[in-house]
């Protein structure tokens, strides 16, 4: 019987938690409709300048939202592990997954003024492969046949969604690269987050991120743009928006499904962003979408599913 029970708790162990893909689901709607709103921005402002505009709104809140934990555990009587010092190996990654994300922040803006939106978007979306390999070759991980197929099935889902809309030339090799390096420092940061989501709770780890983005992106603003600060109300309501539904929300979603599943699951998932994207963007700005792009999210979604529904899903507690 002890044998049977323990069996059973391996078997539940390894069942991906539903809360953690509910939340992954519902933060993808800001993330997708952030390029919606990016581009209502970019009627007065730069890409970089909405960037850092929602990194330092996003610090705060996130800055207010750790203080308040702090004062919310010294009138308790539970020790969490957080309140426990930090060791060196802990601030080195948290340096580590605040640089990545203000890094990929910054490549991506950057590749979007060299190359076409659309091959930024198809090769800074191949992060998915970056942290199945990263997994194999630096972390030792193995994934079982189903999470390969649909990873497979989702990554050549969102390449045929892209693929009509690609287009390759030799005065853009260099945005292509910076889409490509986007999508490597993408993945780090995944995995780096997966890695403290069981020692630091989404706000601690979205502060650094934040932080480091308001930070870097800082220096820069005078050389990309020309215009800091919008003009309007409403061009501020739309990066004060942007701030909490995209960067605090939507995020902050994402950094605590990764307590739940794996970072490889994660990225297979956010594919679904793109697609989502075109959808907004039709709601919105009556951008066409294809049957073809219909049938896409389709094999997309088959292939998350798979995904999923796979050991490989598990976040990894080692």
């Amino acid at each position: 019987m002890t044998a049977k029970q323990e069996l059973v708790h391996q078997q539940l162990s390894k069942t991906p938690a539903l809360s953690g893909i509910a939340s992954l689901f519902v933060a993808l709607i800001p993330i997708s409709l952030a390029p919606v709103l990016v581009k209502l921005c970019e009627r007065e402002i730069g890409a970089n300048a909405v960037a850092f505009h929602r990194a330092w709104i996003a610090t705060i809140v996130f800055g207010l939202w750790c203080g308040l934990e702090a004062v919310r555990r010294q009138k308790s009587e539970d020790q969490p592990i957080e309140q426990k010092p930090w060791t060196k190996e802990e601030i080195t990654l948290l340096f580590a997954l605040g640089t990545a994300g203000a890094t990929y922040s910054i490549l991506w803006a950057w590749s979007v003024t060299q190359t076409s939106v659309a091959n930024v978007a198809l090769l800074s979306n191949m992060n998915s492969l970056f942290v199945g390999l990263m997994g194999y070759f630096l972390l030792g991980r193995r994934f079982d046949r189903r999470f390969i197929i649909g990873m497979v099935m989702a990554v050549g889902g969102a390449i045929a969604y892209e693929l009509s809309k690609v287009q390759f030339a030799s005065d853009q090799i260099f945005g292509d690269l910076l889409a490509l390096l986007t999508a490597i420092f993408i993945a780090t940061y995944l995995i780096l987050v997966e890695r403290l989501r069981s020692r630091f709770g989404p706000a601690t780890i979205m502060l650094w991120r934040s932080g480091f983005t308001a930070v870097f992106l800082l220096p820069v603003l005078p050389v990309f743009e020309s215009r800091l600060l919008p003009s309007t109300g409403m061009g501020w309501f739309f990066i004060i928006f942007q701030a909490f539904f995209c960067q605090v929300f939507g995020q902050a979603l994402v950094a605590y499904s990764l307590s739940k599943l794996s970072s490889g699951v994660v990225a297979v998932t956010l594919l679904l962003e793109p697609v989502l994207a075109s959808f907004f963007a039709w709601a919105v700005f009556n951008e066409q979408v294809s049957f073809s792009d219909c049938i896409t999210f389709v094999v997309i979604l088959l292939g998350i599913y798979l995904a999923q529904s796979s050991q490989s899903a598990v976040k990894s507690t080692k």
